[in-house]
């Protein structure tokens, strides 16, 4: 990794733009008006001063020599992925919700030869793919037009159980969405005067029209029958509240919950999708409990116009494009204690906690330099797993920021809570993610609790695979206070290696933090530039913009903590190249959208 290098004043303003963004994002309800906009326009300006920031954008017609083969690789599958974003974006979405942004927003134009067997043939030839990387590459293609038709005939299967088909005539009937909301929402009802909801061929959205969260029962009532009223409670102030568990839904991190999706119901579900002839293996009520859960969002109707670019441009084709479900999936466990079994990917091999520890009968030591390893290798994983999610809600915003660019007289019908509504990138949202999740995805490692009357987790778990039938019951008690000791020694170096490298600050030189922010900025400062140039976007036939954000996921599904430090460069090195050699050798003729 090399360490960006920001001068004094720079790193002031950085700093000055992250405490303006914890205000901005989270302190700012009720604050006055006037102080709001100073503050983000300070930020803006910050913002501005930085913009200089960043690695030089190539744009010259590179050799192919000169660009790296996992580039070159990266770019064909995106090329070609870009294809498949209209199948699992928004076009077609019906709804009984009037989505202007919907309405209005456009992918990229798509080549037409690229769809076929032989222009995935010639894309691999002339970016001179080795016949193995090519063979992948079409692999990964098929799977990926499996399981959009699969989601595909999933979401026609849904709408099938209350009446409802993608080709029905409108209006549609508010009470077929009523029906489906109590069947994925544990028999919640909601008055339909008061639920509104869209569909895609691959998601669905719920967008309730919650009362704000100041006001009494009454209105409560006016949305749902007394007998609901908790249950839909409850089910508001999940959307607001964070949980690691929400991860598990990517990419909608919706309320969809398995436990309350109508079993019957389900079944219908799974009876249709298993009588179709497309279906040639029988699919199971988990792995479309599993999909539902992924796809199924719940929206309150006044803020709808601010995420469903975000969410149906933005998020969705991840979960299909990209590596990024297995990382959330693992994001997921990241609020749970340190257990024995744990393992860190350290530069000397895989180690897990329980080898930290050495046990002599009745004696238990605990080895200091593996324990410096462990925590190491444990704190890049985790900050793995934080990176691809900044860089999945990044790619999401510049979706969303499609529309505004090419709707900049309708952008008032895009609200937003940044102040960077007229750049691709938000700086504000996006340190304010770094610093909120930041120490949430190291603490289970920071708090290593102990107590004289209750074993914890891992000690439990240590305890557990010892053959401590072997010890007298009075060795067994100084064993455990050991371990406890152990533990303690375990923390203490813990904490001693978190301040010295991992302390969330950007006022010193020597901080891990300070340099995820910088490289943040220089990612969005290339992504700026690189998005909104006008001699790749305007009349462009071949997509760019698309491109870019597919492109971003696909080199960044590997080695997410390697990845990150290296995209910036990546985008400002080969991504103009890889395109000149894309829109020169493949025609811009027999355009699809």
């Amino acid at each position: 990794m090399t360490k960006p290098c920001l001068n004094a004043t720079q790193r002031s303003h950085i700093a000055e733009a992250l405490t303006l963004s914890r205000f901005l994002i989270s302190e700012a309800k009720g604050a006055d008006p006037a102080l709001i906009q100073r503050r983000r326009e300070r930020i803006r300006t910050i913002q501005r001063s930085l913009q200089s920031c960043a690695h030089p954008i190539c744009k010259d017609a590179l050799s192919l020599s000169a660009i790296p083969l996992s580039v070159r690789q990266a770019f064909v599958q995106s090329a070609l992925l870009v294809c498949r974003y209209f199948a699992v974006g928004g076009v077609g979405w019906r709804g009984t919700l009037a989505s202007p942004t919907l309405s209005k927003y456009r992918p990229d134009p798509i080549p037409a030869s690229w769809n076929s067997p032989a222009g995935v043939q010639a894309m691999g030839d002339r970016f001179a793919l080795p016949s193995e990387v090519i063979s992948a590459i079409t692999h990964h293609l098929e799977q990926v037009d499996q399981e959009i038709a699969q989601q595909r005939r999933l979401i026609a299967a849904v709408l099938e159980t209350v009446g409802l088909t993608p080709e029905a005539p409108a209006p549609l009937p508010s009470e077929s969405f009523v029906t489906l909301f109590q069947k994925l929402f544990g028999g919640i009802q909601v008055f339909p005067d008061k639920l509104a909801a869209l569909f895609t061929p691959t998601q669905l959205y719920f967008c309730v029209d919650f009362p704000s969260s100041e006001v009494t029962d009454v209105a409560w009532a006016d949305l749902t029958p007394p007998q609901h009223q908790v249950a839909l409670k409850h089910l508001h102030q999940q959307l607001a509240g964070f949980s690691f568990q929400k991860f598990k839904r990517f990419p909608t991190f919706g309320p969809c919950n398995p436990a309350g999706i109508d079993s019957a119901w389900l079944e219908q579900v799974c009876d249709r999708l298993n009588a179709s002839p497309a279906q040639t293996c029988p699919v199971t009520p988990d792995a479309v409990i599993q999909r539902l859960s992924q796809s199924i969002g719940v929206l309150p109707q006044k803020d709808a116009e601010m995420f469903l670019i975000h969410d149906i441009w933005g998020h969705y084709w991840q979960l299909l494009f990209s590596q990024f479900e297995g990382d959330y999936a693992t994001l997921a466990d990241c609020g749970e204690p340190l257990r024995a079994q744990e393992t860190a990917y350290t530069p000397k091999g895989p180690l897990t906690c329980r080898e930290l520890f050495h046990f002599d009968g009745a004696d238990v030591f605990l080895n200091p330099e593996r324990a410096k390893q462990f925590f190491h290798g444990e704190v890049r994983q985790r900050l793995g797993l934080l990176f691809t999610h900044l860089l999945g809600e990044l790619v999401a915003d510049i979706a969303e920021f499609k529309f505004t660019w090419t709707n900049p007289n309708a952008a008032h019908e895009l609200p937003s809570s940044s102040a960077f509504t007229d750049y691709p990138t938000n700086l504000d949202l996006t340190l304010a993610d770094l610093d909120f999740l930041f120490l949430r995805v190291l603490q289970p490692l920071l708090e290593l609790h102990s107590s004289p009357v209750k074993d914890s987790l891992l000690e439990s778990e240590l305890l557990a695979a010892l053959p401590t039938q072997q010890l007298s019951s009075e060795q067994v008690m100084r064993l455990q206070v050991k371990l406890k000791r152990a533990i303690a020694q375990l923390h203490e170096i813990f904490l001693t290696e978190y301040s010295a490298t991992y302390l969330p600050t950007l006022a010193t030189e020597e901080s891990l933090f300070a340099d995820i922010a910088i490289n943040l900025l220089h990612l969005q400062n290339v992504i700026n530039t690189l998005y909104t140039d006008p001699q790749f976007t305007q009349n462009a036939i071949v997509p760019f913009q698309d491109l870019l954000i597919v492109f971003i996921s696909r080199y960044c599904s590997g080695d997410s903590y390697a990845d990150f430090w290296q995209i910036d460069n990546v985008l400002a090195d080969y991504f103009i190249p890889c395109w000149h050699h894309l829109s020169t050798s493949l025609g811009q003729k027999n355009v699809t959208r």
